[in-house]
């Protein structure tokens, strides 16, 4: 099968912020990392979905073309500046797609951040490529249909988000043709258990917002966080005026931690969990992680990590497990194999060919609608 994956980030310009490898926790001081970023939403960085799914697709016998469409636009602007950039150079950048998938000939179309991609430029593509089958992948949650992903997903043949259960049916009710569950992907090339400089261990880990400007998210994050953080429990990256982290100080900080911390945006959607999980299970860290519908069908409690519901819940786990180092690296080293046997690259690029091609998977956790 031949591939073509198309992604579009939202930043290429430089990193602000503690980037260089040798950086910590007390260095705030201003940087810009020169030449392409190497920061978590460059489309360099390793935790990129579409790059582990590139590899896996590839391990699994296929060819893959990637094309950065944002990348391109940034390339052909005469200035750096993204409203410009996008305005001066997107029909050059859609010419451009238009003549790779003429010569290529893809079987598959997979499109990532669909935000910032627009009708006109996937039916350009369609137009080019009719034959292909048209897969559309989104990791973020969102309560009810995201509009702005909703009018790429209704040009598809697949829409593929990483939350299944009503997620699923609200774009399926919107007009998607067929909506599929598909795991965050791990890569055990890169994220492994790896020595930490003194400066980024911790006991607790947090990396992340406390809030986003969304409708229908669980208080209860903020509320945790904050009560962790005051007791002095937690160390946080990315909110309570901490800066965030990326790249290898992002891969430091969970590597340091005796305990990370899953706890969603959104609690109640089945299947559901940001990225992070991966993230800290993928580098051999214990996890807590508060529980949402049916995620043991993917994570065994007790076995490869330990959920709670309440405040209460995770105070005493914390305790617990910071206490018991046999029992905490005893799960932690089950959860890293689980992550990697189940969700890694190969694992899930095969779970998306067999969707798309089929319409079927036989894991337990899928959900097709």
């Amino acid at each position: 099968m031949r591939a073509l994956f198309v992604h579009a980030h939202h930043e290429w310009g430089p990193q602000r912020g503690p980037q260089a490898r040798n950086a910590g926790p007390g260095d705030s001081t201003p940087c810009i990392a020169p030449g392409v970023p190497f920061h978590r939403k460059s489309p360099c960085d390793p935790t990129n979905r579409h790059r582990k799914l590139a590899k896996g697709f590839i391990r699994n016998g296929h060819d893959v073309v990637e094309f950065s469409y944002l990348d391109l636009l940034a390339q052909l602007s005469p200035v750096n500046f993204r409203g410009l950039a996008a305005r001066l150079a997107k029909e050059k950048a859609d010419r451009a797609l238009v003549s790779l998938a003429s010569q290529y000939s893809p079987d598959m179309v997979v499109l990532f951040n669909l935000k910032r991609l627009d009708e006109r430029t996937v039916l350009r593509l369609k137009e080019t490529a009719p034959g292909a089958l048209y897969v559309a992948m989104h990791g973020d949650m969102h309560h009810g249909c995201d509009a702005d992903v909703l009018r790429i997903a209704r040009l598809c043949d697949w829409f593929m988000p990483t939350s299944a259960g009503a997620a699923l049916r609200w774009y399926k009710e919107a007009g998607v043709a067929r909506c599929a569950f598909v795991p965050n992907v791990a890569d055990g090339d890169l994220e492994y258990p790896q020595p930490a400089p003194p400066q980024w261990r911790s006991d607790v880990l947090f990396t992340g917002k406390l809030w986003h400007d969304l409708e229908g998210q669980d208080p209860h994050r903020e509320e945790l966080i904050r009560h962790l953080a005051a007791g002095g429990k937690l160390t946080v990256w990315g909110c309570l005026g901490r800066p965030d982290v990326s790249g290898l100080d992002y891969v430091n900080a969970i590597c340091g931690a005796r305990i990370a911390l899953s706890v969603n945006a959104f609690n109640d959607v089945r299947l559901y969990h940001s990225d992070r999980l991966t993230h800290y299970l993928s580098h051999g860290t214990f996890v807590l992680a508060k529980g949402v519908p049916d995620s043991e069908l993917m994570f065994e409690d007790g076995r490869h990590l330990c959920y709670f519901n309440t405040t209460e819940q995770c105070d005493e786990l914390i305790d617990r497990f910071l206490a018991d180092d046999a029992a905490r690296r005893r799960i932690a080293a089950a959860g890293m194999e689980r992550v990697h046997e189940a969700f890694g690259c190969r694992s899930i690029a095969r779970h998306v060919v067999d969707i798309a091609t089929t319409g079927r998977c036989g894991q337990e956790w899928a959900e097709v609608v």
